[in-house]
Protein backbone atom coordinates (compact mmCIF):
# COMPACT_ATOMS: atom_id res chain seq x y z
CA UNK A 1 0.00 0.00 0.00
CA UNK A 2 1.09 3.73 -0.54
CA UNK A 3 1.91 5.68 2.38
CA UNK A 4 2.90 8.58 0.66
CA UNK A 5 0.55 11.12 -0.14
CA UNK A 6 2.11 12.81 -3.03
CA UNK A 7 2.17 8.86 -4.36
CA UNK A 8 -0.97 8.46 -4.02
CA UNK A 9 -1.90 11.45 -6.21
CA UNK A 10 0.66 12.11 -8.93
CA UNK A 11 1.61 8.17 -9.08
CA UNK A 12 -1.43 6.20 -8.37
CA UNK A 13 -3.71 9.42 -9.69
CA UNK A 14 -6.00 8.19 -7.16
CA UNK A 15 -7.61 10.37 -4.37
CA UNK A 16 -6.60 10.38 -0.87
CA UNK A 17 -9.77 9.10 0.33
CA UNK A 18 -9.38 5.95 -2.17
CA UNK A 19 -6.02 4.87 -1.06
CA UNK A 20 -7.25 4.87 2.32
CA UNK A 21 -10.67 2.56 0.99
CA UNK A 22 -8.53 0.55 -1.12
CA UNK A 23 -5.83 -0.35 2.61
CA UNK A 24 -9.12 -1.06 4.46
CA UNK A 25 -10.86 -3.08 1.97
CA UNK A 26 -7.65 -5.13 1.12
CA UNK A 27 -6.77 -5.87 4.58
CA UNK A 28 -10.27 -6.36 5.69
CA UNK A 29 -10.81 -9.34 3.05
CA UNK A 30 -7.71 -11.10 3.89
CA UNK A 31 -8.48 -10.80 8.14
CA UNK A 32 -12.11 -12.21 7.10
CA UNK A 33 -10.55 -15.26 5.13
CA UNK A 34 -8.48 -16.36 8.18
CA UNK A 35 -5.24 -14.62 6.86
CA UNK A 36 -2.51 -12.98 9.30
CA UNK A 37 -2.21 -9.19 7.27
CA UNK A 38 1.67 -7.42 7.77
CA UNK A 39 0.58 -3.98 5.06
CA UNK A 40 3.61 -3.07 3.42
CA UNK A 41 3.57 1.06 2.95
CA UNK A 42 5.80 1.68 0.37
CA UNK A 43 7.69 5.53 0.67
CA UNK A 44 6.62 5.34 4.19
CA UNK A 45 9.56 7.49 5.65
CA UNK A 46 9.34 9.92 2.43
CA UNK A 47 5.89 9.84 2.88
CA UNK A 48 6.28 10.75 6.41
CA UNK A 49 7.98 13.79 6.09
CA UNK A 50 6.26 14.91 2.99
CA UNK A 51 2.50 14.83 4.79
CA UNK A 52 2.95 13.06 8.75
CA UNK A 53 -0.86 13.26 9.55
CA UNK A 54 -1.66 11.46 6.03
CA UNK A 55 0.76 8.77 6.65
CA UNK A 56 -0.73 8.15 10.20
CA UNK A 57 -4.06 7.57 8.48
CA UNK A 58 -2.61 4.93 6.40
CA UNK A 59 -1.51 3.14 9.16
CA UNK A 60 -4.74 3.92 11.07
CA UNK A 61 -6.62 2.63 8.27
CA UNK A 62 -4.99 -0.76 7.96
CA UNK A 63 -4.65 -1.57 12.19
CA UNK A 64 -8.68 -0.46 12.04
CA UNK A 65 -8.80 -2.89 9.50
CA UNK A 66 -7.55 -5.67 11.34
CA UNK A 67 -3.86 -5.54 10.32
CA UNK A 68 -1.64 -7.44 12.73
CA UNK A 69 1.74 -5.43 11.74
CA UNK A 70 2.94 -2.20 9.95
CA UNK A 71 5.77 -2.56 7.50
CA UNK A 72 7.84 0.97 7.41
CA UNK A 73 9.61 1.29 3.88
CA UNK A 74 12.09 3.21 2.72
CA UNK A 75 11.77 2.49 -0.73
CA UNK A 76 14.01 4.79 -2.53
CA UNK A 77 16.75 4.35 0.01
CA UNK A 78 17.48 7.82 0.77
CA UNK A 79 16.24 7.93 4.74
CA UNK A 80 19.19 8.87 7.35
CA UNK A 81 19.43 6.31 10.18
CA UNK A 82 18.56 9.44 12.76
CA UNK A 83 15.14 9.99 10.81
CA UNK A 84 14.44 6.02 10.74
CA UNK A 85 14.76 5.76 14.08
CA UNK A 86 13.13 9.03 15.18
CA UNK A 87 10.04 7.76 13.10
CA UNK A 88 10.50 4.32 13.78
CA UNK A 89 9.79 5.17 17.49
CA UNK A 90 6.59 7.26 16.44
CA UNK A 91 4.98 4.72 14.88
CA UNK A 92 5.64 2.55 17.68
CA UNK A 93 4.48 4.26 20.31
CA UNK A 94 1.27 5.19 18.71
CA UNK A 95 0.28 1.51 17.02
CA UNK A 96 0.94 0.01 20.10
CA UNK A 97 -0.64 -2.87 19.42
CA UNK A 98 0.57 -4.25 16.55
CA UNK A 99 4.06 -5.09 15.19
CA UNK A 100 5.90 -2.53 13.48
CA UNK A 101 8.53 -3.88 10.65
CA UNK A 102 11.43 -1.93 8.70
CA UNK A 103 11.79 -2.67 5.04
CA UNK A 104 15.02 -0.93 3.83
CA UNK A 105 16.83 -0.41 0.37
CA UNK A 106 20.44 0.48 0.18
CA UNK A 107 20.18 3.54 -2.29
CA UNK A 108 22.29 5.48 0.05
CA UNK A 109 24.65 2.87 1.64
CA UNK A 110 22.55 2.62 4.76
CA UNK A 111 20.13 -0.33 4.43
CA UNK A 112 21.90 -2.41 7.74
CA UNK A 113 22.27 0.98 9.76
CA UNK A 114 18.29 1.66 9.45
CA UNK A 115 17.07 -1.49 9.90
CA UNK A 116 19.43 -1.51 13.06
CA UNK A 117 18.11 2.06 14.14
CA UNK A 118 14.53 0.81 13.83
CA UNK A 119 15.10 -2.38 15.81
CA UNK A 120 16.91 -0.13 18.25
CA UNK A 121 13.68 1.78 18.50
CA UNK A 122 11.15 -1.14 18.57
CA UNK A 123 10.55 -2.68 15.70
CA UNK A 124 10.21 -6.16 15.84
CA UNK A 125 10.43 -7.21 12.86
CA UNK A 126 13.31 -6.64 10.08
CA UNK A 127 12.75 -7.48 6.09
CA UNK A 128 15.79 -8.16 4.25
CA UNK A 129 17.65 -10.49 2.38
CA UNK A 130 20.43 -13.06 2.37
CA UNK A 131 23.90 -11.10 0.71
CA UNK A 132 21.83 -8.20 0.53
CA UNK A 133 20.22 -9.12 -2.57
CA UNK A 134 17.73 -6.51 -4.73
CA UNK A 135 16.94 -4.29 -7.39
CA UNK A 136 19.08 -1.37 -8.01
CA UNK A 137 21.88 -1.52 -5.32
CA UNK A 138 19.96 -4.07 -3.09
CA UNK A 139 18.15 -4.91 -0.23
CA UNK A 140 19.12 -4.88 3.98
CA UNK A 141 21.38 -7.18 4.14
CA UNK A 142 20.31 -10.21 7.05
CA UNK A 143 23.85 -11.12 7.08
CA UNK A 144 24.92 -8.13 8.39
CA UNK A 145 21.58 -7.39 10.70
CA UNK A 146 21.08 -10.26 12.49
CA UNK A 147 24.74 -10.93 13.77
CA UNK A 148 24.71 -7.40 14.90
CA UNK A 149 20.87 -7.08 16.41
CA UNK A 150 22.48 -10.70 18.19
CA UNK A 151 25.97 -9.82 19.30
CA UNK A 152 26.35 -6.46 19.93
CA UNK A 153 22.57 -5.05 20.34
CA UNK A 154 21.56 -7.69 22.01
CA UNK A 155 18.31 -8.20 20.85
CA UNK A 156 16.29 -11.26 22.10
CA UNK A 157 16.75 -12.82 17.92
CA UNK A 158 15.06 -16.40 17.82
CA UNK A 159 17.63 -18.01 15.75
CA UNK A 160 20.74 -17.47 18.26
CA UNK A 161 21.07 -21.33 18.69
CA UNK A 162 21.92 -21.40 14.40
CA UNK A 163 24.17 -18.26 14.13
CA UNK A 164 27.09 -20.34 13.57
CA UNK A 165 25.65 -21.44 10.19
CA UNK A 166 25.22 -18.08 8.94
CA UNK A 167 28.54 -17.89 7.21
CA UNK A 168 27.78 -21.87 5.18
CA UNK A 169 23.91 -19.91 4.32
CA UNK A 170 25.47 -17.01 2.69
CA UNK A 171 28.10 -18.78 0.39
CA UNK A 172 25.29 -21.65 -0.14
CA UNK A 173 23.06 -18.70 -1.59
CA UNK A 174 25.63 -17.00 -3.66
CA UNK A 175 26.76 -20.45 -5.10
CA UNK A 176 23.19 -21.16 -5.77
CA UNK A 177 22.47 -18.27 -7.55
CA UNK A 178 26.20 -18.29 -9.63
CA UNK A 179 27.48 -15.28 -7.90
CA UNK A 180 30.71 -14.57 -6.69
CA UNK A 181 31.22 -14.21 -2.82
CA UNK A 182 31.79 -10.60 -2.06
CA UNK A 183 34.98 -11.18 0.55
CA UNK A 184 34.68 -8.01 2.16
CA UNK A 185 30.88 -8.62 3.03
CA UNK A 186 30.99 -8.01 7.08
CA UNK A 187 31.15 -10.91 9.60
CA UNK A 188 30.34 -13.54 6.63
CA UNK A 189 33.07 -12.40 3.51
CA UNK A 190 36.58 -14.14 3.49
CA UNK A 191 38.13 -10.79 4.46
CA UNK A 192 35.61 -10.31 8.01
CA UNK A 193 38.35 -11.27 9.81
CA UNK A 194 41.73 -11.16 7.81
CA UNK A 195 44.85 -9.99 8.77
CA UNK A 196 47.50 -8.43 7.19
CA UNK A 197 49.90 -5.88 8.58
CA UNK A 198 52.68 -7.10 10.96
CA UNK A 199 52.18 -4.99 13.66
CA UNK A 200 48.72 -6.31 13.40
CA UNK A 201 49.25 -9.74 14.00
CA UNK A 202 51.49 -9.30 16.29
CA UNK A 203 48.56 -7.69 18.37
CA UNK A 204 46.30 -10.52 17.40
CA UNK A 205 49.05 -13.55 18.83
CA UNK A 206 48.92 -11.45 22.08
CA UNK A 207 45.06 -11.10 22.49
CA UNK A 208 42.13 -11.48 19.39
CA UNK A 209 40.21 -8.64 20.77
CA UNK A 210 43.43 -6.05 19.65
CA UNK A 211 41.96 -6.20 15.96
CA UNK A 212 38.58 -8.28 16.01
CA UNK A 213 35.23 -6.86 17.01
CA UNK A 214 34.14 -10.71 17.52
CA UNK A 215 35.17 -14.33 17.57
CA UNK A 216 34.58 -14.97 14.70
CA UNK A 217 33.41 -18.94 15.11
CA UNK A 218 30.21 -17.43 16.15
CA UNK A 219 29.02 -16.72 12.94
CA UNK A 220 30.98 -19.82 11.64
CA UNK A 221 33.79 -17.37 9.84
CA UNK A 222 37.61 -17.94 10.71
CA UNK A 223 40.50 -15.30 11.38
CA UNK A 224 43.10 -15.55 8.62
CA UNK A 225 46.61 -14.02 8.24
CA UNK A 226 47.26 -12.86 4.95
CA UNK A 227 50.69 -12.70 3.45
CA UNK A 228 52.32 -9.99 1.65
CA UNK A 229 54.69 -7.01 1.13
CA UNK A 230 53.31 -5.56 3.86
CA UNK A 231 53.60 -8.66 6.14
CA UNK A 232 56.25 -9.35 8.62
CA UNK A 233 57.57 -11.83 10.72
CA UNK A 234 54.57 -12.67 13.10
CA UNK A 235 52.27 -13.29 10.41
CA UNK A 236 54.55 -16.24 8.27
CA UNK A 237 55.83 -17.71 12.39
CA UNK A 238 51.58 -17.76 12.88
CA UNK A 239 51.05 -19.58 9.40
CA UNK A 240 53.96 -22.01 10.29
CA UNK A 241 52.35 -22.74 13.23
CA UNK A 242 48.83 -23.11 11.83
CA UNK A 243 50.36 -25.87 9.16
CA UNK A 244 52.31 -27.50 12.11
CA UNK A 245 55.32 -26.45 11.22
CA UNK A 246 56.89 -24.84 14.18
CA UNK A 247 57.21 -26.61 17.84
CA UNK A 248 58.27 -24.24 20.53
CA UNK A 249 59.79 -27.23 22.22
CA UNK A 250 61.77 -27.91 19.13
CA UNK A 251 63.04 -25.58 17.52
CA UNK A 252 64.12 -22.04 19.54
CA UNK A 253 62.66 -18.54 18.61
CA UNK A 254 65.43 -17.45 16.83
CA UNK A 255 65.76 -19.82 14.31
CA UNK A 256 62.11 -19.91 14.25
CA UNK A 257 62.36 -16.15 13.24
CA UNK A 258 65.24 -16.54 10.59
CA UNK A 259 63.25 -19.24 8.92
CA UNK A 260 59.90 -16.96 8.71
CA UNK A 261 62.53 -14.28 7.55
CA UNK A 262 63.32 -16.10 4.23
CA UNK A 263 60.41 -17.10 3.73
CA UNK A 264 59.04 -13.50 3.91
CA UNK A 265 61.31 -11.88 1.83
CA UNK A 266 60.86 -14.56 -0.87
CA UNK A 267 57.50 -13.28 -0.92
CA UNK A 268 58.10 -10.24 -1.10
CA UNK A 269 60.58 -10.88 -4.31
CA UNK A 270 57.84 -12.80 -5.92
CA UNK A 271 55.38 -10.09 -5.26
CA UNK A 272 57.68 -7.70 -6.82
CA UNK A 273 57.81 -9.75 -10.13
CA UNK A 274 53.55 -10.23 -10.12
CA UNK A 275 52.42 -12.60 -7.64
CA UNK A 276 50.06 -11.71 -5.24
CA UNK A 277 49.64 -14.01 -2.47
CA UNK A 278 46.37 -12.42 -0.54
CA UNK A 279 43.62 -14.19 -2.06
CA UNK A 280 46.02 -17.63 -2.55
CA UNK A 281 46.51 -18.35 0.67
CA UNK A 282 47.20 -22.05 -0.65
CA UNK A 283 49.97 -21.21 -1.87
CA UNK A 284 51.79 -19.68 0.48
CA UNK A 285 50.93 -22.98 2.51
CA UNK A 286 53.15 -24.83 0.13
CA UNK A 287 55.78 -22.44 -0.01
CA UNK A 288 55.96 -22.65 4.19
CA UNK A 289 55.97 -26.21 3.69
CA UNK A 290 58.60 -26.72 1.27
CA UNK A 291 60.72 -24.76 3.79
CA UNK A 292 59.97 -27.11 6.27
CA UNK A 293 62.54 -29.53 7.15
CA UNK A 294 60.88 -32.84 6.62
CA UNK A 295 58.60 -32.07 4.45
CA UNK A 296 58.85 -34.22 1.02
CA UNK A 297 56.17 -33.30 -2.03
CA UNK A 298 53.92 -36.41 -2.89
CA UNK A 299 54.44 -35.70 -6.45
CA UNK A 300 56.57 -33.98 -8.67
CA UNK A 301 55.97 -32.85 -12.94
CA UNK A 302 58.94 -34.42 -14.35
CA UNK A 303 57.58 -33.30 -18.12
CA UNK A 304 54.66 -31.70 -19.50
CA UNK A 305 53.44 -31.07 -23.23
CA UNK A 306 50.22 -29.42 -24.78
CA UNK A 307 49.12 -29.64 -28.05
CA UNK A 308 46.44 -28.06 -29.89
CA UNK A 309 44.95 -29.67 -32.88
CA UNK A 310 43.21 -27.48 -35.35
CA UNK A 311 40.71 -29.47 -38.08
CA UNK A 312 38.58 -26.32 -39.45
CA UNK A 313 39.92 -23.02 -39.50
CA UNK A 314 36.53 -21.72 -40.84
CA UNK A 315 35.44 -18.79 -38.44
CA UNK A 316 31.86 -19.32 -39.26
CA UNK A 317 32.25 -23.11 -38.29
CA UNK A 318 33.65 -22.77 -34.81
CA UNK A 319 30.33 -23.01 -32.92
CA UNK A 320 29.59 -24.90 -29.69
CA UNK A 321 27.13 -27.91 -30.32
CA UNK A 322 25.60 -29.81 -26.74
CA UNK A 323 25.92 -33.33 -26.73
CA UNK A 324 21.97 -34.16 -24.19
CA UNK A 325 23.59 -37.39 -24.20
CA UNK A 326 27.04 -36.18 -22.53
CA UNK A 327 25.30 -33.60 -21.00
CA UNK A 328 28.08 -31.40 -21.68
CA UNK A 329 29.62 -28.77 -24.16
CA UNK A 330 31.92 -30.55 -27.52
CA UNK A 331 33.42 -28.34 -30.54
CA UNK A 332 31.72 -29.51 -33.76
CA UNK A 333 34.58 -28.28 -35.93
CA UNK A 334 37.23 -26.11 -34.29
CA UNK A 335 40.44 -26.96 -31.64
CA UNK A 336 41.04 -30.05 -29.67
CA UNK A 337 43.93 -29.78 -26.80
CA UNK A 338 46.03 -32.61 -25.71
CA UNK A 339 48.21 -32.39 -22.61
CA UNK A 340 50.82 -35.39 -21.74
CA UNK A 341 52.22 -35.56 -17.97
CA UNK A 342 54.83 -37.33 -16.43
CA UNK A 343 54.48 -37.50 -12.67
CA UNK A 344 56.93 -39.08 -10.16
CA UNK A 345 54.58 -39.42 -6.88
CA UNK A 346 54.62 -41.26 -3.92
CA UNK A 347 52.95 -44.95 -4.16
CA UNK A 348 50.36 -44.52 -0.68
CA UNK A 349 49.32 -48.54 -0.88
CA UNK A 350 52.62 -49.37 -1.53
CA UNK A 351 53.59 -47.48 1.66
CA UNK A 352 51.16 -49.51 3.62
CA UNK A 353 52.45 -52.60 2.68
CA UNK A 354 56.00 -52.15 3.16
CA UNK A 355 56.27 -53.02 6.75
CA UNK A 356 57.80 -49.63 8.00
CA UNK A 357 61.37 -50.70 6.28
CA UNK A 358 61.88 -46.68 5.51
CA UNK A 359 62.03 -47.23 2.08
CA UNK A 360 59.85 -44.50 -0.05
CA UNK A 361 57.84 -46.32 -2.63
CA UNK A 362 57.99 -44.20 -5.84
CA UNK A 363 55.97 -44.79 -8.95
CA UNK A 364 56.31 -43.32 -12.59
CA UNK A 365 53.38 -42.74 -14.32
CA UNK A 366 52.32 -41.13 -18.03
CA UNK A 367 49.11 -39.85 -18.79
CA UNK A 368 47.49 -38.18 -21.94
CA UNK A 369 43.97 -36.81 -21.65
CA UNK A 370 42.33 -34.40 -23.61
CA UNK A 371 40.16 -31.14 -23.30
CA UNK A 372 38.35 -28.44 -24.09
CA UNK A 373 41.43 -26.19 -23.84
CA UNK A 374 45.35 -27.00 -22.53
CA UNK A 375 44.34 -26.25 -18.98
CA UNK A 376 41.64 -28.62 -18.54
CA UNK A 377 43.38 -31.21 -21.15
CA UNK A 378 46.43 -30.92 -18.45
CA UNK A 379 43.44 -31.39 -15.40
CA UNK A 380 42.70 -34.43 -17.14
CA UNK A 381 46.30 -36.10 -17.35
CA UNK A 382 47.27 -34.85 -13.80
CA UNK A 383 43.84 -36.52 -12.36
CA UNK A 384 45.11 -39.28 -14.55
CA UNK A 385 48.39 -39.97 -12.94
CA UNK A 386 47.51 -38.89 -9.36
CA UNK A 387 44.16 -40.55 -8.38
CA UNK A 388 45.60 -44.31 -8.73
CA UNK A 389 47.94 -43.15 -5.71
CA UNK A 390 45.83 -40.03 -4.35
CA UNK A 391 42.17 -41.55 -4.46
CA UNK A 392 41.00 -38.36 -2.66
CA UNK A 393 41.95 -36.17 -5.61
CA UNK A 394 39.11 -37.60 -7.67
CA UNK A 395 36.42 -35.31 -5.16
CA UNK A 396 38.97 -32.19 -6.24
CA UNK A 397 37.22 -29.63 -8.96
CA UNK A 398 38.30 -26.64 -10.11
CA UNK A 399 35.65 -23.61 -9.82
CA UNK A 400 37.60 -20.68 -10.97
CA UNK A 401 40.16 -19.81 -13.26
CA UNK A 402 41.47 -16.10 -13.78
CA UNK A 403 44.63 -14.68 -15.99
CA UNK A 404 45.95 -11.03 -15.43
CA UNK A 405 48.18 -9.38 -18.03
CA UNK A 406 51.23 -7.86 -16.09
CA UNK A 407 52.97 -5.82 -18.47
CA UNK A 408 50.86 -5.36 -21.58
CA UNK A 409 53.57 -3.40 -23.39
CA UNK A 410 55.41 -6.04 -23.62
CA UNK A 411 52.52 -7.79 -25.72
CA UNK A 412 52.15 -11.66 -26.74
CA UNK A 413 55.75 -11.76 -24.19
CA UNK A 414 53.53 -10.02 -21.31
CA UNK A 415 54.16 -11.89 -18.32
CA UNK A 416 50.87 -13.52 -16.73
CA UNK A 417 49.49 -13.96 -13.38
CA UNK A 418 47.36 -17.00 -12.93
CA UNK A 419 45.14 -17.61 -10.34
CA UNK A 420 43.14 -20.77 -9.55
CA UNK A 421 40.46 -21.81 -7.49
CA UNK A 422 39.99 -25.39 -6.24
CA UNK A 423 37.00 -27.17 -4.55
CA UNK A 424 36.55 -30.47 -2.65
CA UNK A 425 33.18 -31.85 -3.46
CA UNK A 426 32.97 -33.68 -0.33
CA UNK A 427 34.13 -31.13 2.23
CA UNK A 428 32.71 -28.03 0.02
CA UNK A 429 36.43 -26.37 1.39
CA UNK A 430 38.11 -24.19 -1.18
CA UNK A 431 41.29 -22.77 -1.69
CA UNK A 432 43.20 -20.40 -4.50
CA UNK A 433 46.75 -21.05 -6.02
CA UNK A 434 48.89 -18.55 -8.07
CA UNK A 435 51.98 -18.60 -10.42
CA UNK A 436 53.24 -16.20 -12.85
CA UNK A 437 55.25 -17.02 -16.13
CA UNK A 438 55.57 -15.59 -19.29
CA UNK A 439 54.77 -18.51 -20.61
CA UNK A 440 50.64 -18.65 -19.62
CA UNK A 441 50.30 -22.85 -20.02
CA UNK A 442 53.16 -22.69 -17.36
CA UNK A 443 51.29 -20.64 -15.29
CA UNK A 444 48.73 -22.57 -15.27
CA UNK A 445 50.01 -25.87 -14.64
CA UNK A 446 52.75 -24.65 -11.60
CA UNK A 447 49.22 -23.09 -9.95
CA UNK A 448 47.69 -26.41 -10.48
CA UNK A 449 50.33 -28.09 -9.06
CA UNK A 450 49.87 -25.85 -6.09
CA UNK A 451 46.33 -26.93 -5.79
CA UNK A 452 46.46 -30.31 -6.18
CA UNK A 453 49.89 -31.15 -3.51
CA UNK A 454 47.41 -28.48 -1.23
CA UNK A 455 44.41 -31.09 -1.82
CA UNK A 456 46.91 -33.98 -0.43
CA UNK A 457 48.02 -32.13 2.95
CA UNK A 458 45.04 -33.60 4.93
CA UNK A 459 45.12 -37.33 3.32
CA UNK A 460 49.10 -38.07 2.49
CA UNK A 461 50.68 -39.35 5.39
CA UNK A 462 53.66 -38.85 3.07
CA UNK A 463 53.39 -35.51 2.96
CA UNK A 464 54.87 -35.44 6.47
CA UNK A 465 57.86 -37.37 6.39
CA UNK A 466 59.81 -37.59 10.17
CA UNK A 467 63.62 -36.55 9.18
CA UNK A 468 64.94 -40.17 9.89
CA UNK A 469 64.41 -40.47 6.24
CA UNK A 470 67.06 -37.43 5.54
CA UNK A 471 69.93 -38.80 7.54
Amino acid sequence: AKGHLWQVQEILCAKPEENLKMIEDSVSYLVNIGKTVFVDLEHFFDGYKFDKEYSLECCKAAVDAGASGLVLCDTNGGSMPWEVGSITADIVKEFASVTVGIHSHNDCGMAVANSVMAAKNGAGLVQGTINGIGERTGNADLCSIIPTLALHVRSKVGCMDNLHNITSLSRFVDETMNRQPNSAAPFVGASAFAHKGGLHVAAMERSPKSYQHIDPSLVGNEKRVLISELSGRQNIMGKVKELGGYDDNLISDAVASERALAILNRVKHLESIGYTFEGAEASVDIMILHATKGYCRPFTVLDYAAQVFETNLDPELRNLSFDSRKGSRSHKYGATTRATVTVRTMDILAESDSGGTGTLPYTDRLEVSDGNGPVDALVGALKRALVPSHPSLANLELIDYKVRILDPESATAAATRVMIEFREKETERTWTTVSVDRNVISASLNALVDGFEYALIEHASACALCDDFFD
